[in-house]
């Protein structure tokens, strides 16, 4: 299973970090498209300043049962 993680860094010299409120991923392809989604949705809120950079993994979690 795999867990979604992104890091966005503003104009503003914050970074915040998106949670994923929608769980854990079976494949890789799967995070990859949430990590997508959550970036997306964030990013075109018209509150968000500009971002300046954005780091994101797709984290394994060896202890939860496929």
């Amino acid at each position: 299973m795999y867990e979604a993680l992104v890091l966005v860094c503003l104009i503003t010299n914050d970074c915040v970090e998106l949670q994923d409120m929608k769980g854990l991923y079976r494949t890789e392809v799967e995070c990859k498209a949430r990590i997508t989604e959550m970036v997306s949705d964030f990013v075109s809120h018209e509150e968000t300043p500009p971002v300046i950079r954005i780091q994101y993994q797709c984290k394994t979690n060896k202890d939860t049962p496929v």
